[in-house]
Formats: structure tokens, C-alpha cells, sequence
């Protein structure tokens, strides 16, 4: 024991002494011990404690009492089962007390002790045996006050509602606790008094998530036939109460409400009718309910709802606001506007005031109005296949509600509007997304964008009226929905920029004195911090998404308070003024740019500005920023920020800025310096000295106003390359960057010391093995032997061990990083091209005897090979030395080379024949290559064809007879045939002319005869390898000539030969990922293509329902294929498509057999591999394309594989779990509950005794994936919910009260003493350094 029974004894002493301040240092001393670890007291001295902490509820010293309630947490936490009830039982005495003050303290001591309550312990337990029994009691006494008794019930049923079913009150009566707190709880729905009749609604929502279908459909009958009674009776204050209920379960209990809704739905659009506020209010809360947890059911009644919800929206008895007058009239006055603003100061003081509108304290109608827009936001948010008729009736009845007189009401209608804009936004992204998307499959997305485009002047005149008044939340919300409709409309605000430029300026104002002086007649000015910044925000979108020359006349309204916003004190409001300081500059003198990179697209001469004060702004914008960027001790974004702007200013107006050229060298430059030797400010210095040499400014040309030759020398140059062996990642690809502008620019200039460094020091980044890093820094290495190629020493620092060796040594030990078709291997050839052009022939020699001895080098893996080989080639095709080309045609026919040696010779061929006719030099080389079909490697086999394939592109007239007839012999090599064959298939369009969009393909005489050679062969072929090579080469014919050769993959689909089909949807698989040309003609015929394949698509993905498992297995890796790389071929199809992928979700009894091993049977599901490629689908639909997916058919089958026996599948929808609370948290919290059980199943795996080292971890790995699944997603619906302390230090409820039983379970899992706590919190580390992810359309606009 932590104390002696002597000194308890002496404390307990003092809690009966006459002086409080004892007593309380007593207690204080008693908790301190019953906080240290271990048991602190023995029985006997355990009860007498208890004993003293219940009597000191009911001192007469308040800070006494607070003290004992606080010790009770702790005390039930640790104490004794007879202690909890002792305590419990103490506490009910309280309860019933004749004096107020003790009835509240034995309240919040039992909601103390109920919330601390260890869950599911044996002390729970007997708690709940003991106290519901007396709470019911209480409840059916009618002079007990009932406010608490039903709060702690309630949390009961949150923490303990799994063990009410199982436990009678009466051991003689067998109804379960569940059925006698309803009985008991009901009548109190009518009780006269609103708060009691609340917290009881609350409680019936904690307590049917634990209750039986048949007490819940008795629940459901009585509140139907009481709404009924309270309707006849016209009591609707109680009425009110009973369709709060109805919101309520349905929040709490979708699935089963569900059923009611054809019933209820009449009776609430009946009771909207009815003269009273707020029972309308109560029925739009529950079709919001419906709409969001009863999708399916409700859907036959969305347009109801909207058409009662948009009545309602102008639902304002007291105040005519002249809205029904009128069309004619209504444009009179929008005429009209511009008189109104030269209103004198009085009259815009009266305007003010009649902003506030009509006041009436019971005037209860706005209530109205904010719950129809919340509905009406509800619809918007889950109903995207109905978002164009959105714009026939809500969307202009919105706009015209923005004059809403209640403050709340219009924040509630702009944040309505706001979900709407977003859900464009997000149908229009996935429809118009895609590279090479057929026009019609954008349609719709370009229609609903055109909808919302052409209201834009009406909303653009409607809200600019509200930005004009005082309200801080109405601006700040107008402006939040102007950025977006910026963001979705990439622009959209070009004829009506100029309403919001007054309101912009008011509310960026820093001195409402100043401010007041030069706005007498406009908008009032508002100093507040957080809509200052919401303002940088909308121009921050706004200035880059349109032309200059919109904001170009208002240059003079929103330069002066951008520049006071960098000038301000408040990091935050700086900080965004300088990045709308940089896209400021780009209005004023815009550079056209290269959206791949960002890049600064040089002009020869810069263009004038188009304002005649352009100088004056751009000066005061750089005295502002270079003040910011002079300071030392600011923010690091602010810091960052102000580099940025200062490069920028530099970059594209240095000659307006009144800056000398000797003064940048002598200031600015060496200011930028420090700024680069500084830690925190380095990476964003040397991306800003990129910036500076891409400028049309720069140059070493006398009079250049940029010249960074005083810094190159001294510093710049030499920082970089330190730069390229510090750790940072992003540091080393800045500097590379900036390097390759350094010597693209000054590379004739600067010294050959310099450029001997940089040499030296850039080969160090090979060992990162970065296939990012890797091209950038060959590159620069072959922009600096350009530029310097006439220095010897260059070019020897070049072509030694440090610089070429190094890069051999990496294509040895590296060889992914210049693989076929990467940048890595693009920059390699380049530089070798570079290194023999400015070298010569002894340069070539020297390059070819390195590559060749790195060829030779024991025990190099066949991966390398190729790179060398694609090297070769490119020195002997860059120095036409094709007398080395003839050494390895002559090592191919030496029967007595060694096989690397004959490997490399193969691939030096194979790259130099695809683009030089090999046939004249070298007649007999086709019959080698032959020859080599019959080696015993299989990677010689390969390579023959390969090199036989390439060197056939060469000259088609001669090679392509010799391989259509050897594949029409068959035999044995008929597969290496078709390995050749699909070369020249793949790569016949990149050497076709890339410069004619209609060019004619090469194979173009050859292609009928090739084509009815591979189709015939497909039934033929009964290796899968032949079946796919055919398939490849299948949809490469397709993609060049669709009108042609689609029609016969069509007509393949209902083959009887199930090869034929695995062969025909293989073949369109192959299609989704063709890159083998990359030219005007490639692109058309990819398009033309992808037209074509849209209106047959789904036939093919229909073989998701084939007899056939094999081919079924293709058509789902085909469905992914698409979804993932070409969505908007499929998307309109989904419809169709998903219940057919959802099939192949489900456990096939059929599939599974049983395989006997001696005395051991073992199962076998041989339609595992076609349910994780379904389930592996369903996560790329749900990333690619979840405006179409129906997404509570979606969760169901998502639920379904949480339970799924194998281990692959249930972490892969662990993952989905994750993607789906951040896309759509509602409606994954209203299946939530339904997915505890398989998620505890899966914490609850544990590993075989007999289980080797794999097993084991494949256990914990999905004990992992369960925790990190369970983390997350309670971690987001916890932020959405506003998660934080409640009552008694219990957290707020995970999706606020909507998925109580995963509450619990999430509780659980995160409690200290939970079974697998070490995994929780290794696992918790990782989830909380992961940003908190919301949905898209979620926002706070509190």
C-alpha cells in the first residue's frame, strides 16, 4: 500500500473537523494517494473513504463538495465492485433529496461516475443491475424532478446500452431493461415542460440503437398514433416534440426508420401547412435526416421535399421585402441601382439600418428559412444525377434569397449555394479530367458549368449588394462562394469583377478612420482579421484564372491595401497579401508561362503595361515587399512568401521598379545571398535565383538590369553544389533546376573553375538512386559540356571515371532509373550525343570501351543490359560509326561468343536497325537472328526477337513478308514470331511522322494481312503468353484504325471460345495504358479511338457476368483499367456496370473445393483472385469516379468485406474505410454501426500456436490495418462532429451521436487499458502526423 492505514485514519480524521480549509486539505491529500498507482487502500479502509467522500457531498463548503465529485472518477475507476455500488446507492439517496443543491451534486456525481465507469468489467455491470432499476423507479415517480434522471440514462445507454438487453429489472419479469426505460421514458415526450421533452428525444436516440426490431416498431407505432392525436388536438408544441423524435432515429437507427418513410413522409409535408414555426422547422430537420441517412427510401420524394423546402426558403410572414412583385418592375430597379448609391450619408445610414430588417422577438420564421436551406444543402450534397434541374428552380431562388434580412439565414443560404458550386466542381472535374477525353464525354460537365456560368450576373448583382453591408460572417461567406465559383469556373467573374472591387477595398482596410474618409458613400470598412484573409483568398484564385485586363482598371483600388496588408503586423494576413502580390505583378506586366512546370516562358522584349500608373504600383509593391524580405525575425512563411515576391517584382517589372542595375547587384542580390546561406529559407532562395535567370531581364549583356555574375563566382555557384550533398530531397532538385537555368543562360561566361566544380559535385546525387533527381542531373552535365564543349579540361573532367564512370557505374547498379521510356534514360542518350558531338572520335572510343566493359562485368543483371545497349546505339547512330555496328552483327553469327556478349549485341542491333535500313549491309542478318529462336536461354530467344521485330522497322518491304509468313508456318517459334511481330506493332507509330495529325502508319499495307493472321490465331494459342502477346498486338490495331477493326472485337465477345473472349477484352484492356506514340497522328487516333470505344464499352465489361472464371478475372482487371486511367469511357455506365462488380464481391459457394492431403483436408476458393480484383476495382471507382457510385450500395458491400475470411481483402477495404470518411463522412456514419462487429472480429485475430514468422506477421499486419482503419476514421468523424471536452471530461460522440455503437467501440480502443494499447498507440502516432483529411464539401463557415 502506497499509504499506511495509520495516516488514512488521520486524514479521514480531519474530514470531520469544523474547519473547512482542513477538510479540504484532507481530501486534497486522501485524492493524491488514490491517484498514485496500485490499489491505495485495503477494504475496511477503502470503505470508510467511501463513506467520508459521499458525506463530504453534503458539506456545507462548496469548494469541499466540488472536490469529493472530482475524487469519484477516480475512486470507481480503482475501486472495489462493492465500492461502485456503494457509491451509486449514495448517490441515488441524492438524487431524490429534498434540497436543490444536493440533487445537482448527486447528479454530477453520477454522471461522474457513470462516464468512468471501466466499460464491459464486472463493475459495470453490477452498476447497471443496480442503478437502472432505481432510474426507472424515479422516472414513474411523479414528484421526482426528472431533468437528470433522464441525462443519466442516457449516458447509460451510450456507454452500457449492450448490456440493458440482456438484464431484467425484475427478476420475475423477463422484459429486458431496454423495454421498460422506453415504457417508462415515452410518456415524458408529452411532458408540459420543452427541456424535459428534449433530453428525453436525446435519450430515445441513444437508446434504440441497442433495442429489438419489435420494440422499435412499437416505438414507431405510438409515435405515429400520438403525432396523430397531438395533430386532431392542434397541441403542436407537442407535435413538435414527436417529429423531432422521428429526426432522431432516423439519425440514430436509419436502417429500420427506413421503412417508415412512405407513412411519415405525408404527415410531415401535411404539418409544414400548419401555422406554426417551429413544428415547420422540426419537419424540415427530419426530411434532412431522411435525405441523408434514408437515401434510397426517400429518393421518390426528393422533388417534394425541394419544392416544399424552396416555398418555405421566402417564408418571412412579417416583412415584405417586395420579392412577388413583378419581372418588369424588378429590372427597374436593378436599372435603378446606380442612383440608389448616391444616396447622402444619412440615407446610407438609414440603409444600414434597414439591412438589421424588420425585428420582432417572437417572430420565430427565420427558424423556417434556415432549416429549408439546410434541407435544400442536403439534397444538393447527395443528389449530383439531379444537379441540372437544381438550376431550373433552386439555384435562382437562392440568389434571390442572398437579401435575406436574418444574419444566420443568409450565412445558411450562401453555404447552401456554396455546396452547389462545389458539386459542379466535382462532377466537372471528373467529366473534363482526363488526357485525351472525347468532347461528348465532357458534355455534362460542360453543361452544368454553363448553367452556372449564366447566372453569374444575376448572383454577381444580388450578393454584391450584401458585401456592401456591416455583417462580417455575410461577407466573409460571399467571398468564400466568389473564390469557389472562381475555382469552378476557372474565371467566370470577368464581366462583373467590378461590382466586388468597393466591398473588396472595404474590407481590406487597416484604419477604419482612414478607411471611413475615403468611403463615406460606399460599402462600410471592417477590420477583421479572419475576412481579410478570406478576401486574399477569392483574389488569390481570382487574379490568376482571368485575364490581366479584367482587374487592370481597378488596379488602383487593390494595390494600396495590399501593399498596408504585407505592411501589417499580423503574420497571417502579410503572409496571404504577398502571394496576391505576386499574381498582382503578373497582371500588371503578365509573362505567358508553361503550366507543365511554371516556368517563366522568356519574351525577347517585355511587354508595356497596359496601366499608365504601372510604375507607381509596382513601386510601391516593392518597397513594401523588399522592407518584408530585409527583416530578419519574421514568420518562415511570411519569409518564404516574401522571397517569392521579391523575385517576381524582379523577374517581370525589375525596369518599372525604380531599381538601378548597380543597386540590385549591390543590395538586393547579396540580400538574397543571405537569404540562401539561411536554413529555413534556402530551398525557396534558390527556386527564386531560377526564376531570375529565366527572366527576359537577365543576361551578362551591358545594360542588362539583371546580371548575376557579381554572385556567381563569389557565391551563388558554390552554394548549389554544397546544396547537392545536404539530405533534403526537395533542395537537390531546386538546386539541379536552378544550376541547369545558371549555365543556360552564363554558361559561355562563367569560369572553367566554376564549372569544374559543379562537374565534380553533381555525380554525387547518383547515389540516391532518384528516378526524379537522376535526369536532372544528367541534364545539367550535358548543359554545361554544351556550353563549355570548347574547354579541354571539360571535356576530359567529362568523359573521366568521376563523371561518365559514375554514370555507367549507376545504369550498372541502377538500372530502373533508365528504363525503357523513363526521363532517366532520355537525359542519358542525350548526353552521350552531347559528349561525342563536342569530343570527336576519341571521345566515341573512349565511351564505347567503358559501356562495353561495364557489358562484361560478371554477374550483371539483364536489366542493365538494355540501357547500355540503347546508349551503344545512340553513339554509333550520333558518329555514324557503323563499323562498330558490324562487329556485333558478326558477334550475333559467332557460335563461339559468350551469351551476355551475344545479349548486348542483340539490343545494340535491335536499337540501331529501328531507325537505319540494315537490310543492304547486312543481308543475312534476319536469318541469324533465326537462327537465334532456337538457343537454349530464353533471354536470347527474347532478345532475337526483339532485335528481329526493331530491325524489321528498319525496312518494312523486306522484313514484314518474312515475319507474316513465318508466323503463318506456326511451330514452335511462332511465339517469338508474335514477340516480333508486336515490336514492330508498338513501335511502328513513333517512327511514323509525328507532324501530320492524319499521318499514314508505315504498316498501313501490311495491317489486314497481319490482322486476320492474329485473330485467326487466338483460338489456335492455348498458352495464356501466346494469348496475351496476341492481345497486345490486337489493341494497338484497334487504337490506329477503330472504324476497322473495333467492330471484329465486338463480334468477338460472343465467341463460343472462351479465348477468344479472355483474348478480346485483353485486347481493349491493353488500349487504357497504349503510349507508344506521343505525336499529332497519335493523339487523333487515341481520340478517334476512345469515340468509338464509348458507345460499345459496356458490351465488352458486360463479360463481367461470363461463365467463364478465367475471363471474368480479365474483364475486372479491364473495368479497373479503364477506371483508372480512362474514367470517362466508363463512367456514364456505372449504372450498369456496378451491380455486376459488386456480384463478383461475394463468396462463391461453388468455387470453393476441398483438397485432401493425405490425413489433412484442405479448402481451396479458387474465386479469391476475382474478389480482390473486384474489391481492388471498387477502391479505383471510388477514387476516380464517385459522382456515379451509389454510395450506400457501395458501403454495403464494403461492410460485406470487413467479414470477408481472406486477410488481402479485409485490409483493402480497411483502406477503403479511410478514403471514405475524407470523400463522404455522412454517409459512411450511417452504415458505421454495422461495421463494429467485423472490425473487432479482426483486432481480435490473433496467430495459430503453431504458426511460423509469416503468419505472425500477416496477423499483425491486419491488426494494424483494423487500428489504423478504426483511428482514422473516428479521428475525422471526431473533427467533423466538433469533438472536444463534454460533461463530466467524456468526449464528444464520433459523428455526433450518429454511429453511438462504433462511439463505443472507438472508446474502447483508444482507453489506457486496452488489450492491444501498445499497437493503438504506435499505430495513433502515425495517423496523427497525417493532416486531419475532410470531404471536400465540408467547411466550417462559423
Amino acid at each position: 500500500m502506497s499509504a499506511s492505514a495509520y495516516q488514512v485514519a488521520g486524514l479521514l480524521d480531519k474530514l470531520k473537523h469544523a474547519d473547512s480549509d482542513l477538510r479540504f486539505m484532507a481530501l486534497s491529500d486522501l485524492s493524491n494517494e488514490l491517484s498514485k498507482e496500485g490499489a491505495p487502500f485495503d477494504e475496511v479502509t477503502e470503505r470508510k473513504f467511501v463513506a467520508a467522500v459521499v458525506k463530504a457531498l453534503d458539506d456545507t463548503n462548496g469548494e469541499v463538495q466540488n472536490l469529493a465529485v472530482k475524487i469519484l472518477a477516480p475512486l470507481v475507476r480503482k475501486g472495489r465492485d462493492a465500492t461502485v455500488l456503494e457509491v451509486v446507492d449514495r448517490l441515488c439517496d441524492l438524487l431524490v433529496h429534498k434540497k436543490d443543491d444536493l440533487r445537482d451534486i448527486g447528479a454530477i456525481g453520477m454522471k461522474t461516475v457513470v462516464a468512468q465507469v471501466p466499460a464491459n468489467s464486472s463493475a459495470a455491470t453490477n452498476m447497471v443491475k443496480r442503478l437502472v432499476p432505481k432510474l426507472i423507479a424515479l422516472l414513474m415517480n411523479p414528484s421526482a424532478v426528472h431533468f437528470d434522471t433522464i441525462d443519466i440514462l442516457s449516458e447509460i445507454t451510450v456507454r452500457f446500452g449492450s448490456m440493458l438487453a440482456e438484464h431484467s429489472a425484475d427478476p420475475s419479469n423477463q422484459s429486458s431493461f431496454t423495454r421498460q426505460i422506453q415504457d417508462a421514458l415515452f410518456p415524458y415526450l408529452s411532458n408540459p415542460r420543452p427541456a424535459i421533452r428534449k433530453r428525453t428525444v436525446s435519450a430515445f436516440g441513444n437508446l434504440v440503437v441497442h433495442e429489438s426490431d419489435e420494440l422499435f416498431d412499437a416505438l414507431m407505432h405510438k409515435t405515429v398514433t400520438e403525432m396523430k392525436e397531438k395533430e386532431g388536438a392542434e397541441d403542436y408544441e407537442r407535435l413538435k416534440t414527436f417529429v423531432g423524435l422521428i429526426g432522431t432515429l432516423a439519425r440514430f437507427s436509419a436502417r429500420r426508420v427506413g421503412k417508415y418513410v412512405e407513412t411519415l413522409l405525408p404527415l410531415l409535408i401535411a404539418y409544414v401547412a400548419f401555422d406554426n414555426d417551429e413544428l415547420r422547422e422540426a419537419c424540415f430537420q427530419t426530411f434532412e435526416s431522411f435525405i441523408v441517412r434514408c437515401p434510397t427510401e426517400i429518393s421518390a420524394h426528393i422533388r417534394e421535399i425541394t419544392k416544399v423546402s424552396l416555398e418555405y426558403l421566402k417564408h418571412d410572414p412579417n416583412y415584405d421585402d417586395g420579392e412577388d412583385d413583378d419581372q418588369d418592375a424588378d429590372e427597374e430597379m436593378e436599372q435603378d441601382a446606380d442612383a440608389d448609391d448616391e444616396m447622402d450619408e444619412d440615407a446610407d445610414e438609414e440603409g444600414d439600418e434597414d439591412e438589421e430588417g424588420y425585428s420582432d422577438d417572437e417572430d420565430m420564421s427565420w427558424k423556417v428559412r434556415r432549416a429549408s436551406a439546410k434541407t435544400l444543402s442536403s439534397i444538393i450534397n447527395t443528389r449530383t444525377e439531379l444537379i441540372e434541374s437544381f438550376f431550373g428552380n433552386v439555384a435562382p431562388t437562392l440568389v434571390k434569397r442572398f437579401k435575406e434580412r436574418e444574419e444566420s439565414v443568409r450565412v445558411e443560404i450562401l453555404a447552401t449555394f456554396i455546396t452547389l458550386i462545389r458539386q459542379v466542381g466535382a462532377l466537372h472535374g471528373v467529366s473534363g479530367g482526363a488526357g485525351n477525353v472525347a468532347a461528348k464525354k465532357a458534355v455534362r460537365g460542360i453543361q452544368v458549368t454553363t448553367l452556372l456560368q449564366n447566372l453569374v450576373g444575376k448572383l454577381s448583382k444580388t450578393l454584391s449588394k450584401e458585401l456592401n453591408g456591416k455583417s462580417v460572417p455575410t461577407r466573409q461567406s460571399g467571398f468564400i462562394l466568389l473564390r469557389e465559383l472562381a475555382v469552378v469556373l476557372e474565371g467566370g467573374l470577368q464581366d462583373t469583377f467590378g461590382q466586388f472591387v468597393a466591398s473588396i477595398e472595404a474590407s481590406l482596410a487597416t484604419s477604419t478612420t482612414e478607411a471611413a474618409k475615403k468611403h463615406g458613400k460606399g460599402p462600410k470598412p471592417i477590420n477583421n482579421l479572419n475576412l481579410k484573409i478570406e478576401v486574399l483568398d477569392f483574389l488569390k484564385v481570382a487574379l490568376p484564372s482571368h485575364h490581366p485586363s479584367v482587374f487592370s482598371p481597378y488596379l488602383q483600388n487593390l494595390v494600396p491595401p495590399i501593399v498596408a496588408a504585407i505592411s501589417g503586423k499580423f503574420f497571417k494576413v502579410t503572409s496571404e497579401a504577398l502571394v496576391v502580390s505576386v499574381e498582382l505583378v503578373k497582371v500588371i506586366r503578365p509573362f505567358s508561362s508553361n503550366h507543365s512546370d511554371d516556368a517563366m516562358v522568356v519574351e525577347e522584349v517585355p511587354s508595356t503595361p497596359a496601366s499608365p500608373k504601372a510604375t507607381e504600383y509596382i513601386q510601391s509593391l516593392y518597397k513594401a515587399v523588399f522592407a518584408r524580405v530585409n527583416v530578419a525575425d519574421l514568420d518562415v512563411e511570411v519569409k518564404e512568401r516574401a522571397i517569392l515576391a521579391l523575385v517576381t517584382l524582379l523577374a517581370q517589372t525589375v525596369d518599372l521598379t525604380g531599381v538601378s542595375a548597380q543597386e540590385v547587384q549591390s543590395t538586393v542580390l547579396p540580400l538574397l545571398i543571405e537569404r540562401l546561406r539561411n536554413e529555413l529559407t534556402r530551398l525557396t532562395t534558390v527556386k527564386g535565383f531560377k526564376t531570375l535567370c529565366e527572366s527576359p531581364f537577365c543576361g551578362s549583356q551591358t545594360g542588362a538590369l539583371l546580371d548575376l555574375q557579381s554572385v556567381l563566382e563569389t557565391s551563388l555557384v558554390a552554394e548549389l553544389c554544397s546544396f547537392l550533398k545536404k539530405a533534403n530531397r526537395g533542395l537537390k532538385v531546386a538546386s539541379l533546376g536552378t544550376l541547369t537555368s545558371v549555365f543556360t543562360k552564363y554558361g559561355s561566361t562563367v569560369s572553367e573553375q566554376s564549372a569544374l566544380l559543379v562537374l565534380q559535385e553533381t555525380p554525387a546525387v547518383f547515389a540516391d538512386t532518384d528516378m526524379n533527381v537522376f535526369p536532372l542531373a544528367v541534364d545539367l552535365l550535358a548543359v554545361i559540356v554544351d556550353a563549355r564543349g570548347s574547354s579541354t579540361a571539360i571535356l576530359a573532367a567529362a568523359k573521366d571515371a568521376a563523371v561518365a564512370g559514375k554514370i555507367v557505374q549507376v545504369i550498372m547498379e541502377g538500372p530502373h532509373l533508365v528504363g525503357y521510356g523513363t526521363a532517366g534514360l532520355d537525359a542519358l542518350v542525350a548526353f552521350w550525343r552531347v559528349l561525342v558531338v563536342k569530343g570527336g572520335v576519341a571521345f566515341f572510343d573512349k565511351i564505347v570501351a567503358l559501356l562495353t566493359a561495364a557489358a562484361e562485368t560478371k554477374g550483371l543483371a539483364k536489366s542493365a543490359f538494355r540501357p547500355i545497349a540503347q546508349s551503344l546505339a545512340a553513339l554509333i547512330v550520333e558518329a555514324k560509326a557503323f563499323s562498330k555496328l558490324s562487329e556485333y552483327v558478326a558477334k550475333v553469327q559467332d557460335a563461339s561468343a559468350n551469351e551476355n556478349a551475344i545479349y548486348l549485341a542483340l539490343n545494340v542491333i535491335g536499337e540501331v536497325g529501328r531507325s537505319i535500313d540494315l537490310s543492304a549491309n547486312h543481308p543475312t542478318l534476319q536469318d541469324s537472328l533465326l537462327a537465334l529462336f532456337n538457343s537454349p536461354s530464353e533471354e536470347i530467344k527474347h532478345a532475337a526477337a526483339f532485335a528481329l521485330g526493331n530491325v524489321a522497322l528498319g525496312n518494312l518491304s523486306v522484313y514484314m513478308p518474312l515475319l507474316i509468313q513465318a508466323s503463318k508456318e506456326g511451330g514452335k517459334r511462332r511465339y517469338l514470331i508474335l514477340v516480333a511481330l508486336k515490336e514492330v506493332i508498338a513501335r511502328s507509330n513513333s517512327t511514323s511522322n509525328h507532324s501530320k495529325a492524319h499521318a499514314e502508319s508505315p504498316l498501313k499495307p501490311y495491317s489486314k494481312d497481319l490482322w486476320t493472321l492474329l485473330f485467326s490465331s487466338t483460338e489456335q494459342a492455348k498458352e495464356e503468353g501466346t494469348r496475351t502477346v496476341i492481345a497486345e498486338c490486337l489493341g494497338k490495331f484497334a487504337v490506329q484504325d477503330p472504324a476497322l477493326y473495333l467492330p471484329e472485337l465486338v463480334s468477338g465477345i460472343s465467341s463460343e471460345s472462351s479465348a477468344v473472349r479472355s483474348t478480346v477484352i485483353l485486347a481493349i484492356r491493353y488500349t487504357f495504358t497504349d503510349a507508344s506514340g506521343t505525336g499529332a497522328a497519335q493523339h487523333a487516333s487515341v481520340v478517334a479511338f476512345d469515340e468509338a470505344l464509348s458507345q460499345v464499352i459496356v458490351q465488352f465489361l458486360r463479360l463481367l457476368t461470363d461463365p467463364d472464371l478465367s475471363v471474368r478475372n480479365i474483364a475486372l482487371a479491364t473495368l479497373n483499367s479503364a477506371a483508372h486511367n480512362k474514367p470517362y469511357l466508363i463512367i456514364d455506365t456505372l449504372p450498369e456496370l456496378l451491380p455486376l462488380l459488386y456480384q463478383e464481391t461475394m463468396i462463391r459457394e461453388e468455387l470453393i473445393r476441398t483438397v485432401v492431403m493425405g490425413p489433412f483436408k484442405h479448402k481451396v476458393d479458387e474465386g479469391l483472385d476475382a474478389r480482390k480484383s473486384a474489391f481492388e476495382c471498387m477502391y479505383t471507382l471510388l477514387e476516380r469516379c464517385l459522382s456515379k457510385i451509389e454510395i450506400f450500395a457501395f458501403l454495403d458491400r464494403v461492410a460485406a468485406g470487413l467479414s470477408d475470411p481472406a486477410q488481402e481483402i479485409r485490409m483493402l477495404n480497411h483502406t477503403m474505410l479511410q478514403r471514405l470518411v475524407a470523400t463522404s463522412p455522412a454517409a459512411l456514419a450511417s452504415r458505421l454501426d454495422t461495421m463494429v462487429a467485423p472490425l473487432k472480429e479482426a483486432l481480435a485475430t490473433v496467430p495459430k500456436t503453431n504458426a511460423v514468422k509469416q503468419e505472425i506477421e500477416k496477423v499483425n499486419e491486419l491488426v494494424r490495418s483494423s487500428v489504423r482503419a478504426v483511428l482514422v476514421v473516428g479521428r475525422v468523424l471526431l473533427g467533423l462532429s466538433g469533438g472536444g471536452s463534454g460533461a463530466a471530461g467524456v468526449e464528444a460522440s464520433v459523428g455526433g451521436g450518429s454511429c453511438p455503437a462504433f462511439d463505443e467501440f472507438y472508446r474502447v480502443v483508444k482507453a489506457p487499458g486496452y488489450a492491444l494499447a501498445e499497437v493503438v498507440s504506435s499505430v495513433g502516432v502515425e495517423v496523427d502526423a497525417q493532416p486531419l483529411v475532410r470531404g471536400k464539401n465540408q467547411m466550417d463557415l462559423s
